[in-house]
């Protein structure tokens, strides 16, 4: 995959993320099948990594997923104890075994590095996680058209319970015992209120250690070869200069800020870690 084939363009106003939103729109209109997924990441990282990877000096397959599962394990003990949970998130029955994605997502809520990926159908709820913080760096915006997915679940029926939000689904298909597979799926349950909030699903690799990129990028691959050229795969940068003004912007117009898109402590926790480097960053 060539990176720099699938940068579409740099961003350096307000108004030019104004344009973009109007053109997704737009396309929208044209074709109402169009679902687009947007990523939103403060820095180019060029690459579309989870955090849990980011974890391991080496890549270490078998021992990342030893300690993968008994972080599950761990979790799905505590939370069934855990007294002060909120009634809007999912029961314990819901993430117990069977349900080892479910858990990673509702793990992810609790801040607890997962090898999951968020995306979100907001355009500009991906564009204040590209802004939000890290002032100094040039951001990066990713998006992909779900229907890259679309044949995936039709070769594999099983994987559509993994899009499945309703309560009582079945087990989900064997999926991080795969790693030889080299799999990319989606994952969206919708389980928690911060994924509500924000529109967000994941995207999940049966390779701990996989980069989303290449995976997301072969799928748009296969799409073209099959005639599909307007299933796209791409990536914007968004220059460091007007962070500050999106911000404003999004704050003032578009009513996103850290209380919108994080409902809980826990988010807002996350939020002013992001804030105090920011202030840092800029002050000092």
């Amino acid at each position: 995959m060539d990176i720099d084939a699938i940068t579409q363009s740099s961003v350096t106003s307000v108004a030019e993320l104004i344009d973009l939103a109007e053109s997704f729109k737009q396309d929208q209109i044209r074709d109402p099948k169009i679902k687009i997924a947007f990523r939103g990441q403060p820095q180019e990282f060029r690459q579309l990594t989870p955090s849990f990877c980011r974890q391991f000096s080496r890549n270490s397959v078998g021992t990342a997923e030893i300690i993968e599962r008994t972080l599950i394990k761990e979790f799905r003990k505590h939370y069934a104890k855990l007294v002060e949970r909120s009634s809007d998130m999912p029961s314990p029955v819901r993430i117990e075994n069977g349900y080892d994605l479910r858990c990673l997502s509702v793990m992810q809520h609790y801040e607890i590095q997962t090898r999951l990926l968020d995306w979100t159908s907001s355009f500009w709820i991906a564009v204040y996680f590209a802004t939000a913080s890290d002032p100094s760096n040039c951001a990066e915006l990713w998006y992909y058209d779900r229907r890259l997915f679309s044949k995936q679940v039709e070769t594999e029926p099983s994987l559509a319970s993994l899009l499945n939000a309703e309560e009582n689904v079945p087990p989900e298909p064997e999926f991080l015992s795969r790693r030889n597979d080299q799999l990319l799926v989606e994952l969206d349950p919708s389980m928690t209120p911060r994924m509500k909030n924000q529109s967000a699903h994941h995207t999940v690799s049966t390779n701990v250690f996989a980069d989303h990129a290449p995976l997301l990028f072969k799928l748009s691959e296969l799409a073209r070869t099959s005639g599909d050229d307007e299933f796209a795969f791409k990536r914007i940068i968004i220059q460091n200069t007007c962070k500050g003004k999106v911000l404003q912007f999004l704050a003032e117009h578009k009513e996103i800020t850290a209380s919108s898109i994080f409902p809980d402590v826990v988010g807002l926790g996350r939020f002013l870690r992001w804030q105090l480097e920011s202030l840092r960053t800029m002050m000092l």
